[in-house]
């Protein structure tokens, strides 16, 4: 398949996830269709110059057409692998489980400091969800540790050492560093949530990701600001 048919096959892929996502009775065109769903879809939105410049290569290669099977415009190679690569992310996107299941060190309430401590020594762990009773209770990490000690810095080394986890997390007086989502959001939905967070000025420090986005729920895995920076 030359290069213009690929591109066109891609194309015609986005544009008929356009026209379902849309669903309006009359045509919209494509440029429309852009400006439209930018402002609800991530993927759009991430995408939405380089689409708006397919749009235009793809007419000059329908409109353009000197023979049935010759176009004037021939797409690079690379610009056919990127459309290709936004019509398999729109109609087919990566889902925040299976891409973000992780193994969690889930501690207990009641656990010590330096327990916490120990385990950050020997592990690379750096965020801990608490739980008490089978009951979440918050998230706990290597910032908001340095932050408690800092506030706590005149009480004496053994007292810091044997205070309790769950203390450290009431002792925090700043908005939860932590939201709940579903197993079923896109990765580029997920990282959209750290990016509204940031606009507002808010701490975010990790997505906690369960079957329907519940705190009740089982963790099936976390997305942290780390994991955004390998979303390609």
């Amino acid at each position: 398949m030359e290069n213009a048919d690929r591109f066109i096959v891609a194309f015609n892929k986005i544009e008929k996830f356009f026209d379902k996502e849309i669903d309006d009775k009359k045509y919209v065109p494509f440029y429309r269709a852009v400006q439209r769903l930018l402002h609800t879809n991530p993927i759009v939105r991430r995408y939405k110059d380089d689409l708006l410049e397919y749009s235009e290569l793809r007419n000059a290669i329908i409109h353009e057409r000197t023979e049935t099977h010759y176009a004037i415009a021939e797409p690079h190679e690379q610009i056919v692998i990127q459309i290709e690569k936004i019509a398999q992310e729109l109609t087919a996107p990566k889902r925040v489980i299976p891409a973000f299941s992780k193994k969690l060190y889930i501690l207990d309430g009641k656990d010590s400091l330096v327990s916490v401590l120990h385990i950050i020594k020997q592990t690379s762990y750096s965020q801990f969800p608490i739980y008490r009773n089978n009951q979440f209770v918050g998230l706990l990490t290597d910032k908001g540790i340095t932050q408690w000690l800092a506030k706590n810095i005149d009480s004496t080394f053994s007292q810091l050492l044997d205070t309790q986890i769950l203390d450290i997390i009431k002792g925090d007086h700043h908005d939860k560093n932590y939201l709940f989502i579903n197993q079923s959001m896109t990765i580029y939905e997920a990282e959209d949530i750290y990016l509204k967070q940031i606009k507002q000025n808010k701490r975010l420090d990790a997505l906690l990701i369960t079957k329907n986005g519940k705190q009740t729920e089982q963790l099936l895995g976390m997305v942290t600001t780390n994991d955004l920076i390998h979303i390609p």
